[in-house]
């Protein structure tokens, strides 16, 4: 690969590595920013991903991950991507503030299963909305990473209706339809970084957090808090991106190789989030959680509908009917 020295010199302006290889051609350094500590799947499926492009690429392009928001929190990470800072990223649901189609991964109560999710998520609706991203964003999806369904734990009390978290306190992501959402079910939603959700139940800053099963137990939430509600919320995913900047520099050949990388690595969690769920509910039980499961699930969907109907204008009635149809099927 034939590099111009005003091309390097541009790159060097935006971080991107360049490294003589052993083979004396040029090799790309990246860096992979996520938000999960090494004990959570995540970083060892992304570990697995920078594996696979460096053996794919034989060396010219290697991928240095770091976990546990190291670079930065989510919105900081999609911004280094659009900048060419951070080469690579693996983010959640705050793609949606910078693309607005995506929020309706995040509609709750939409999806009916996992297959319904990954039909849509495979759709030509998501398959154009990629594309434009990419063009005005400069961020380019390279998988979508499922994960398990969100749900909720408590410090102060169990939660069995949506009127029993009138008035409490509940950490969310910075990601306005997770604010509108629990607002829409009675609660004071409290955005906050993930780094920062253990201290906050722990000091009683908040009296509730949601997120998937592997998150509880990963990042031992069963410390400093008490109940467990599987309430199912929302199907939310990880979109792993990749700056536009970065993947333009590369041959077609290695282009390829990353994106291959990226399927087999979204195959990867989806395996471990299918194994890993019924066990870490044992084990969060072991732990001393108390998993509460009679809940009058209908009470939260009948709130949910409102937040799809506000939702609406941001990725169009003719794809939230073709997502609604899908889980008809």
């Amino acid at each position: 690969m034939v590099i111009k020295s005003t091309v390097l010199a541009g790159l060097a302006a935006t971080g991107l590595a360049w490294v003589s290889s052993g083979t004396g051609a040029l090799a790309v350094e990246a860096k992979l920013g996520h938000l999960a500590p090494t004990g959570d799947p995540r970083h060892e499926v992304m570990l697995g991903f920078a594996q696979a492009i460096e053996e794919g690429t034989g060396g010219e392009v290697t991928v240095e991950v770091f976990p546990d928001s190291t670079l930065g929190k989510e919105r900081e990470l999609f911004e280094q991507a659009q900048a060419g800072i951070t080469e690579l990223a693996l983010v959640g649901s705050v793609v949606a503030n910078f693309y607005p189609a995506w929020s309706i991964i995040d509609m709750p109560f939409l999806w009916r299963d996992r297959e319904h999710l990954v039909e849509f998520v495979n759709s030509d609706y998501a398959e154009q909305w990629s594309k434009d991203m990419a063009e005005e964003t400069g961020v380019e999806l390279l998988a979508f990473l499922e994960r398990n369904p969100r749900i909720l734990t408590t410090t102060t009390k169990p939660v069995r209706s949506v009127a029993d978290l009138e008035g409490m306190k509940v950490r969310v992501p910075n990601v306005n339809v997770y604010t509108d959402t629990w607002r829409a079910f009675g609660v004071e939603p409290v955005p906050m970084p993930a780094a920062d959700f253990y201290l906050a139940l722990k000091l009683g800053t908040i009296e509730g957090m949601e997120n998937p099963v592997e998150v509880m137990y990963h990042w031992k939430i069963f410390e400093v808090s008490k109940y467990l509600m599987p309430t199912e919320h929302m199907r939310a995913g990880f979109f792993l991106i990749a700056s536009r900047q970065f993947m333009e520099g590369l041959s077609p050949e290695h282009q390829e190789v990353v994106r291959e990388a990226a399927e087999t690595a979204q195959a990867a969690l989806a395996e471990k989030n299918a194994e890993g769920a019924a066990e870490l509910y044992g084990k969060l039980q072991e732990a001393g959680m108390e998993i509460v499961r009679d809940i009058d699930i209908e009470s939260f969907r009948e709130r949910a509908q409102q937040v799809h109907e506000t939702y609406m204008d941001q990725f169009g009635r003719e794809a939230y009917d073709a997502a609604v149809a899908m889980g008809e099927n």
